[in-house]
């Protein structure tokens, strides 16, 4: 048997706490980003920039491939999190997902990226400031 001090035992006591308004939306979106920063990270968003970006040249097979990957694995993850932060679910996370399980040809393979990167890029506007990485984010 094991003994218990009182001071152990006893409650412990609650600091001063805040329940108005502008606490809780600054948490609720603090959660919402944490759930959001397993498929939202630096490398997502560097991948978009490469295919959408102003500065986007024709990519080799290789960097299409890999991008085109990456852009795959991340689309499910993705699909996790916009069912539980957006309400309705958007029509274009389901698009994401199908251009995802396609395998175009190699005539059309830039054009199937761009139209990929496009609609995940899409479903970030979507999720607004939820999607917004922060300077301090790192992936």
């Amino acid at each position: 048997m094991t003994a218990v001090i009182y001071e152990t035992a006893a409650p412990l006591r609650v600091g001063a706490y805040a329940n108005d308004d502008v606490t809780a939306s600054r948490v609720d979106l603090g959660l919402r980003r944490f759930l959001a920063s397993d498929a939202v990270t630096n490398d997502l968003y560097d991948d978009l920039e490469t295919v959408l970006g102003q500065d986007a040249v024709r990519l080799s097979p290789e960097d299409i491939a890999a991008i085109a990957d990456r852009l795959r694995k991340v689309t499910p993850t993705l699909e996790y999190v916009v069912e539980r932060l957006l309400k309705p679910y958007p029509a274009q996370m389901d698009a994401a997902m199908a251009l995802s399980s396609e395998m175009p040809g190699q005539q059309g393979v830039h054009g199937h990226l761009v139209r990929f990167a496009s609609t995940i890029l899409t479903v970030l506007d979507l999720m607004g400031e939820i999607a917004e990485l922060r300077e301090d984010d790192t992936s």
